[in-house]
């Protein structure tokens, strides 16, 4: 399992470009082929899901599943004429043992209107006492993130 959060300093988030309008029009194309929009809590703020039927192969730790951990399985997005925020990062569900799961990372990576650096990963790790905790990928892990992610 993966999470892109860019660091605290990039806290105005991502360019989408200068023309606002434009900008906005793509992010909404992009939104539609990933996710489900879940809420539009305003004009510049939406809460969005995966859909499944686009990720590889689902893999969500047993401290995201279930109704009471619904919203751990959402993403909040905020748009600021030409800048994106995700501010609790976006959570991949996928397995970094799977080959698919670093296609899908490319594909979204180049699909995104928002420039993405393998560096801002970090990986899921479930401890031998079920605790769940975000890491730095190892150098194998963070070597095969730059190959794929674009």
């Amino acid at each position: 399992m993966f999470v892109y959060r860019p660091p605290k300093g990039s806290c105005w988030g991502h360019a989408i470009g200068k023309d606002p309008a434009r900008a906005k029009a793509q992010l909404d194309i992009f939104f539609d082929a990933f996710f489900e929009r879940v809420e539009q809590q305003s004009p510049a703020t939406l809460v969005l899901a995966w859909k499944d039927s686009v990720l590889p192969k689902v893999e969500w730790p047993a401290v995201f599943q279930g109704l009471d951990n619904e919203k751990l399985r959402q993403f909040l997005f905020m748009v600021t004429g030409d800048r994106v925020m995700f501010p609790m990062g976006i959570v991949f569900p996928l397995s970094p043992a799977e080959p698919a799961s670093f296609e899908f990372l490319r594909r979204f990576s180049t699909d995104a209107p928002f420039e993405m650096s393998a560096r801002h990963f970090q990986v899921g790790i479930v401890s031998g006492t079920g605790k769940f905790a975000w890491r730095k990928p190892d150098a194998e892990l963070a070597a095969k993130l730059e190959e794929f992610i674009v």
